[in-house]
Parts: structure tokens; C-alpha cells; sequence
């Protein structure tokens, strides 16, 4: 599942690449694929002109000035959602695994659709105006995003729960964009076992975790993300995966002080640790 610089990689070449641009006609080919009535979702967005395309924690919105006002189409990737450029197809003429679609006036040179491609189809598209967005965003109850969060804020909401770390970190509506690749990656780089209790850090720790997150994420963007078998950005992949310090490292040296790296189990997601550097299995 895209993480929070390969969303944000997607948001930057969508945004690049789309942005002044009209969608003339919008095909569902999958009725799952969308959250509402296909005539709805059509309805919305027929017409409409794309103003800005940006990213909500692992979201990513497009901002529209729609015939009747402004409208938003909201996704989320989810495991194999993926937008690519390509051909506009008819009928039942549709490339394999691709369950929407959109075409853009004027037309880019790598085709004149924005298709949707999701293998597992899991993804969702949402279509709303203002109000149906504000509603939806209430609702969904996301965190602040860990490149602008205060560090007080940061501390505050990390510490109120009484969890483990790993999975406080990873719950977005205690801060919106980590997955579990960059959180191994930031408790590696700030010394601390995904294990700890989040209610136990200190605000030393909590602000060294939030310093390392962003370098992390920082990095990781300017790389375009880290490629894996279901990420790839409009404009080609990324290589931050050359980079990773544990993630996916499994019985291979640290880095820093030569253990061999571990792989085990938290809270039914993978995990990668140094059990010398990051105080083991606390």
C-alpha cells in the first residue's frame, strides 16, 4: 500500500500533469470501485475543470470547479490502485484491471485518459461537493499530517494512547500518512522498539521520532517513493527502497552496529528491528 511519499509522488505528477485540465466523460467500469451511484459520480465530475491536486495524509484530492460550483474527487489506493495515462476505450474494449476512467480536454501526449488500475480492487474513488466532503472528512476523523504536526501535538497524541508504538503510529487518525514501511524506517533512525508503550516516550523521544520521520520522509519523496510490485508514480518509480535501514533487511547486518536485522509480527503487520540499537523486544 502506498505510504505517505508515494501518495504524495502521485499527488505531485497527477497535479503536474492534469491540473488545468477539463474531464469531458467518465467511464466506471467496476460500480464497486466508486462510493455512490455511477450516475452520481459521473454527474459530479462531468465538466468539471481540475484546479489543484493534493494529498490528505494517504488520500489524495482533486480540488474541481465543477458546472454547478466546486466538486472533489477523493481516493485511496489502497493494496494495487494505481493511475496511469493511456487511451480512451469504448464499450467493453477496456484494458485488463482497469476499473474507471476519465478523459481530459486538452488531451496529454501520453494519452488522453486518466485510468484507474486496481488488480484487487479495493480502491475507492469518492465524488462529492463542498458540504458531502466537509461531512465525509468529519467523519473519517484523520490526524495531522507528520510534515506540519507541532511537536507538542505530535507528543500529545502519540502519548495519549496506551498501545504499542508500531500501532499507534500506524493509526491514522492519531497522525495521517505513516505505513509500515516508514515506520520501521523512523523507530529505527530515532532508536526506539516498535514494541515501547507510546504512553511510556518522553517528549525527548517523541520529538527525536518526529525529527527522524521527517528526514525520512523528506528523502523519501525526492526519491519518488520506494518502488514495490504495486507502487508506481505517473513519471516512473522510485529507488528509496535502496536506501531502507531495515524494512525488508531480514537477516542482513545493521547498518550501525552489525546485528542481524529481525523480522517478526505486530499486530498482524511485518516488522523490522535491530534488537541491539532499538532495546529489543521491550
Amino acid at each position: 500500500m502506498p505510504e505517505l511519499p508515494e501518495v504524495q509522488t502521485i499527488t505531485m505528477d497527477l497535479d503536474e500533469l492534469t491540473t488545468g485540465r477539463t474531464i469531458l466523460e467518465v467511464a466506471v467500469i467496476y460500480d464497486r470501485i466508486v462510493a455512490s451511484e455511477t450516475s452520481r459520480f459521473s454527474q459530479l465530475l462531468i465538466g468539471a475543470a481540475i484546479k489543484k491536486v493534493s494529498r490528505l495524509g494517504k488520500w489524495i484530492l482533486f480540488n474541481l470547479n465543477g458546472p454547478a460550483g466546486p466538486t472533489f474527487l477523493l481516493t485511496h489506493l489502497k493494496m494495487t490502485g494505481q493511475f496511469v495515462l493511456g487511451p480512451w476505450s469504448m464499450a467493453d474494449s477496456w484494458p485488463p484491471h482497469i476499473q474507471a476512467a476519465f478523459l481530459l480536454d486538452p488531451p496529454l501526449a501520453a494519452g488522453p485518459a486518466l485510468l484507474y488500475y486496481d488488480i484487487r480492487k479495493f480502491g475507492r474513488l469518492r465524488a462529492f461537493d463542498s458540504a458531502e466532503l466537509a461531512t465525509f472528512l468529519t467523519e473519517l476523523k484523520l490526524g495531522p499530517d507528520p510534515l506540519t504536526v507541532l511537536p507538542e501535538e505530535f507528543h500529545r497524541r502519540v502519548t495519549a494512547k496506551k498501545g504499542r508504538l508500531k500501532g499507534v503510529l500506524l493509526d491514522q487518525t492519531i497522525v495521517a500518512g505513516f505505513g509500515n514501511i516508514y515506520v520501521d524506517e523512523s523507530l529505527f533512525a530515532a532508536r526506539l522498539s516498535p514494541l515501547r508503550s507510546a504512553s511510556s516516550l518522553t517528549r525527548a523521544e517523541t520529538g527525536r521520532l518526529l525529527i527522524e520521520a521527517r528526514r525520512i520522509f523528506v528523502t523519501a519523496i525526492r526519491e519518488r517513493g520506494s518502488t514495490t510490485s504495486n507502487y508506481h508514480g505517473l513519471k516512473g518509480g522510485g529507488t528509496y527502497q535502496l536506501q531502507h535501514q531495515v524494512y525488508g533487511r531480514a537477516g542482513n547486518s545493521c547498518p550501525v552496529c552489525g546485528a542481524v536485522i529481525t523480522r517478526f509480527i505486530v499486530g498482524g503487520r511485518s516488522t523490522h528491528i535491530c534488537l541491539i540499537c532499538q532495546g529489543g523486544k521491550q
